[in-house]
């Protein structure tokens, strides 16, 4: 099965293509080429959007474009007001003369020991990181490493639609050492709407790795039955754990994470 940071090297080559063809393609075209939804394309071409900004290239990704024309609104790398300067941009550059950046996906069996070594020694996550070097890409492949240490399924709902689940750094990617920034302990894998409400600081984590829900002052009557089902009544009650104890959530990581929310006063008194 195809996964997304093989589809993102995959990408890389269609729209490079279509530069050199001075055309544009839809969404659902790419989609199509990669076998995928159109929807979900918008993460692939994230992480591409984060490497032409990050290495200052022309932003390859405006060659994306919706139904009216346009890229989508996770298009940020240019000012709309200068689509058709940045399309000549595009272009115009020799992107034949750079070699894919996404090469270290190329081949299902390397992204896979990738992650076999990621899942084997967490300690190891600098040394990946140091090749995968952009943001974007780092996510993609600590996504795939949290739904392989969490069964794909939210820590906190029990939710098992893959669309529905992404990956939560416990200590935020901007904040954390980058040997952190690929080690699954710093990770959890929630639902979007948990993964909202943790960075948040709404829920958080004990020691003990219990939810916590930060209440708020309305009272229980105040609170619609969904919103208490997904806050509320997940207060104390032990997160889902990775099925090896060796991908446990960091309690350093919890503890860091709190701090810099300001959480402390909500986390249950130790007797």
């Amino acid at each position: 099965m195809t996964n997304q940071a093989e589809r993102v090297y995959r990408a890389w080559n269609i729209l490079t293509e279509c530069a050199g063809q001075q055309t544009p393609i839809t969404y659902k075209q790419l989609g199509d080429e990669l076998g995928m939804h159109h929807r979900p394309v918008r993460f692939i071409l994230g992480a591409i959007q984060d490497y032409c900004l990050a290495e200052r290239l022309p932003p390859l990704t405006i060659l994306v474009i919706n139904q009216k024309g346009r890229p989508g609104s996770g298009f940020i790398a240019l000012d709309p007001d200068r689509f058709d300067e940045g399309r000549q941009e595009v272009y115009s550059y020799q992107w034949q003369r750079l070699p894919n950046p996404f090469g270290f996906a190329s081949d299902g069996t390397q992204y896979k020991l990738i992650l076999d070594q990621l899942l084997a020694r967490p300690q190891d996550a600098e040394d990946i990181y140091r090749r995968v070097k952009v943001r974007g890409t780092g996510q993609i492949i600590f996504r795939d490493l949290l739904l392989r240490a969490y069964g794909r399924r939210c820590c906190f709902s029990g939710l098992a639609i893959p669309e529905g689940l992404e990956a939560v750094h416990i200590v935020p990617w901007a904040s954390c050492e980058k040997k952190d920034r690929l080690n699954v302990t710093n990770g959890l894998l929630l639902s979007s709407l948990h993964h909202r409400l943790f960075d948040a600081g709404i829920l958080t984590l004990t020691a003990d790795r219990r939810i916590v829900f930060c209440s708020s002052t309305r009272t229980q009557s105040d609170i619609p039955a969904f919103e208490r089902a997904v806050t509320r009544d997940l207060h104390l009650k032990p997160m889902r754990l990775p099925r090896n104890a060796a991908h446990y959530p960091s309690l350093e990581f919890i503890t860091t994470h709190n701090k810099l929310l300001k959480l402390e006063r909500h986390l249950p008194k130790v007797a």
